[in-house]
């Protein structure tokens, strides 16, 4: 019995060119601040507290707007929440230097 083997072919489409990711944009510790409403000064404090992530180019200090917002969004506090260990209650030097930097900021917007 003789077996015949059948090749199949496939159109070989030529496959598109993969998309580049879309351009991220990174500010400057001025133009970040000024996003946040914040002086320099406080951006530069809450970047050595490790509150805000920094991405260093060639020695200049630039910020990605997104990772900014997101890390900020971690330390945001609701209104009226309580812990539920003392561990939670009690924050840490990183989270109260942070929090007294945005009432700082705060405060200054308000008067």
């Amino acid at each position: 019995m003789k077996s015949s083997i059948q090749t199949t072919t496939t159109d070989q489409h030529p496959q598109p060119a993969p998309t580049p990711p879309p351009p991220v944009e990174l500010l400057t510790q001025v133009e970040m601040a000024q996003r946040l409403g914040i002086t320099r000064r406080t951006l530069h404090s809450w970047v050595l507290s490790g509150a805000v992530p920094m991405i260093k180019i060639r020695g200049f200090c630039r910020f990605e707007p997104a990772k900014v917002w997101a890390a900020l969004q971690q330390h945001e506090v609701r209104a009226g929440s309580k812990s539920s260990s003392a561990s939670d209650s009690a924050p840490s030097s990183r989270e109260g230097a942070l929090n007294a930097a945005a009432a700082s900021t705060t405060e200054t917007r308000i008067a």
